[in-house]
């Protein structure tokens, strides 16, 4: 992989910096020639791959409510060079939402395929449900 990316001469330039210094430094510099496309300095788009093939499966994939907002995204291209503020005021997608989809759409780019990730039942709760579950330890603690 590190001889793909250092072709490009952007990547050649960070890639040597960052080899003569840490070993932190190294996988920042590779991490960013990955995300970088070669001709315009753009994100890149990768390819599909495996059962991920459209955006409505690679939303569905991800969870977290994502598969509601699956036709707004036109195609793979769509989904992988909008960004956080064309999602927020063009598509009207929320923000817990636009931070997963940004995160795995990132996670995709560096070679890693989605797979779900289940909410913690503590955060499941609606919050008229956890204030009742306070309310009743207090009133057994005061007993």
């Amino acid at each position: 992989m590190l001889a793909r990316l250092a072709a490009a001469p952007v990547a050649r330039l960070a890639l040597a910096r960052a080899a003569s210094t840490d070993s932190a430094a190294l996988g920042r510099a590779v991490t960013a020639a990955a995300l970088q496309s070669k001709d315009t300095g753009r994100l890149a788009v990768p390819t599909p791959r495996g059962k991920v093939d459209s955006p409505a499966a690679f939303l569905q994939t991800i969870g977290r409510g994502c598969e509601k907002v699956a036709e707004k995204f036109r195609d793979w291209d769509h989904l992988f060079r909008a960004d956080s503020a064309a999602m927020k005021h063009d598509l009207a997608i929320g923000p817990k939402q636009r931070k997963w989809i940004l995160m795995w759409t990132n996670k995709f780019r560096l070679g890693i395929d989605p797979y779900f990730i289940p909410t913690s039942k503590k955060h499941a709760m609606k919050r008229s449900e956890r204030l009742a579950r306070i309310k009743r330890r207090r009133a057994v603690k005061k007993k």
